[in-house]
């Protein structure tokens, strides 16, 4: 609801500071008192166009403000758009600059207009104002619509979202599968060269690192045997080598042991080393035997060293690396060379889950026919209540094969208001009173769901007398039980059911003209009841009138 209003520099309007109740508010005044203004600032605070002929004459900025509390799903909604609302209170500031600057705060965060509007679209409607009422708008036609659901019309709809996702997910995994074909396509000719030259070498993992050390020896061969050969000589093969004077200290430790069992231990170690560096001798002569100088050899393993560095140059830098990628593209050109089992099954659980979803939105398309009708029926009897018997309203629906979320069904609402008239689209019927009870039998039946909390009418009462009036009347206290209603009024009937009333009047004060808003207690709602039947020269009779129209 609509819980404070403040209005600083609007036109004519110095300072309004207005609190009001909930329920039905009437805001009743002499013509041109300025009523139609304070419903410009309510449509600043709502997103809509401003001019800085708007500001009072002799200021430099005019300020709009108001606080509203929220309902429970308007702060989820809110919330959806990535807006976060505290203590379920909104609390919107505009405020317009003489050289045309406009800044809008909403909780203390600015933001552009666009987004106030589509905040404000889902918290307050002003009947009357085209290019705003949420009704008019059919992008919300089957949205609302859907509010009157059943729970399997409902579980439909949840069914349908879910199927649409897989759709999507099973798509996105074809056309993964698809590109991934195309690009080998395209790379085809130069995979098959990378594997024929891959395959041409043969290669095993470890090879460059055993040919490596083949290479390192080969090249090295003379001098290794040089230094085996002097090791050799060393060991065992000069007067001086190791293993001859080794033998000579185990002799002379041998002759010692007839002396001293002290000298055991010596002897034997001498002895160990000396089988020990024999067996070393053996194994170094088997070296020498074992080393190559073929040139031939040589040659051999440079050549194939170079062959599998060039394979890295392009593939990889180890031959672990080369075979992995051979794998891989083996595997690639395996999706094209063959029958790709995951993609047809991926193709036949999208075509299932497609004749799926069609069959799901037809079933939601007949709940939804369904409730189309009853809503029908029951705005022709709102309509009739009215005194428009002959309007005609009608819920059209317009089939889309295409895979959405919402089903396949477009919904618009269409109205001939008067007999003889074609059906035109909601939004396009004429302004005046009879859009504004068009408007009204329409929220009669949709405000328990579209979740507008302010319903603002714009002088409903224009045009129509007697009965209707009446009728109006009671149908706006009505819809009141379920939402807050703000009339803008010159009828004491429809003004006589709020159960708040305020009375805008223009005042000139030291030739300067100022509109004025005062709430009235039940004495001043009875005088003003009168002035509303009988004009400003109301007599006893008007005030027992308006008494028993106020029925105090």
């Amino acid at each position: 609801m609509l819980r404070e209003l403040r209005l600083n520099n609007l036109a004519i309007i110095k300072n309004v500071d207005l609190n009001f109740e909930n329920g039905f508010v009437a805001l009743t005044g002499e013509t041109g008192a300025g009523k139609s203004i304070i419903l410009d600032g309510i449509s600043l605070l709502i997103g809509e166009r401003s001019s800085s002929d708007m500001i009072r004459s002799g200021e430099e900025k005019l300020t709009a403000e108001a606080v509203f509390d929220l309902t429970e799903e308007q702060v989820k909604i809110l919330n959806d758009l990535d807006f976060d609302i505290e203590d379920e209170e909104l609390i919107i500031t505009r405020n317009l600059s003489r050289d045309g600057k406009s800044k809008v705060l909403v909780n203390g965060m600015r933001v552009p207009v666009s987004k106030l509007k589509e905040i404000m679209s889902h918290v307050l409607d002003l009947v009357g104002q085209h290019n705003h009422q949420y009704l008019l708008n059919k992008n919300y036609h089957l949205l609302l619509l859907d509010k009157f659901l059943s729970k399997d019309g409902l579980e439909l709809k949840e069914n349908i979202k879910k199927t649409i996702q897989k759709i999507s997910s099973l798509s996105k995994k074809i056309n993964e599968i698809e590109e991934i074909k195309r690009q080998i396509e395209e790379k085809k000719d130069i995979y098959e060269f990378h594997l024929s030259e891959i395959d041409a070498l043969e290669l095993k993992s470890g090879e460059d690192d055993e040919l490596e050390e083949e290479y390192k020896i080969l090249f090295n061969a003379g001098k290794i045997k040089d230094k085996l050969a002097d090791s050799i000589l060393n060991l065992k093969d000069s007067e001086l080598s190791i293993l001859r004077t080794l033998q000579k200290t185990r002799k002379n430790f041998e002759q010692l042991l007839n002396i001293s069992v002290s000298y055991q231990e010596v002897h034997d170690n001498l002895e160990k080393l000396y089988y020990e560096l024999d067996d070393i001798a053996y194994t170094v002569e088997d070296m020498m035997d074992e080393v190559s100088t073929d040139e031939n050899r040589l040659e051999t393993v440079v050549s194939r060293i170079d062959s599998i560095n060039k394979l890295k140059m392009k593939y990889g830098s180890t031959i672990k690396e080369i075979l992995e990628y051979k794998e891989d593209i083996e595997e690639k050109l395996g999706l094209i060379s063959f029958e790709n089992d995951e993609l047809d099954k991926f193709k036949a659980e999208k075509q299932k889950e497609t004749e799926k979803y069609f069959s799901l939105a037809e079933k939601l398309s007949k709940k939804r026919k369904d409730v189309a009708k009853d809503i029908e029926t029951k705005l022709k009897k709102e309509l009739k209540d009215l005194k428009m018997e002959n309007a005609v309203f009608k819920i059209h629906f317009e089939k889309k094969d295409e895979l959405r979320e919402k089903g396949t069904d477009n919904v618009e609402f269409m109205i001939s208001a008067n007999l003889g008239e074609e059906l035109k689209p909601l939004g396009k019927i004429a302004s005046g009173g009879e859009i504004s009870r068009i408007m009204l039998a329409l929220k009669i039946i949709f405000s328990k769901v579209d979740n507008i909390s302010v319903l603002i009418f714009d002088e409903i009462d224009t045009g129509i007398a007697g009965e209707t009036v009446k009728k109006v009347a009671e149908k706006l206290k009505m819809i009141s039980n379920d939402v807050q209603v703000i009339c803008v009024t010159h009828s004491p009937q429809i003004a006589a059911k709020g159960n708040q009333q305020f009375f805008i009047k223009k005042e000139v004060e030291n030739k300067i003209t100022e509109t004025k808003v005062v709430p009235l207690n039940e004495e001043e709602r009875v005088r003003e009841i009168a002035r509303m039947i009988s004009g400003d020269d109301y007599s006893d009779i008007s005030i027992q009138h308006a008494k028993e129209i106020l029925g105090v």
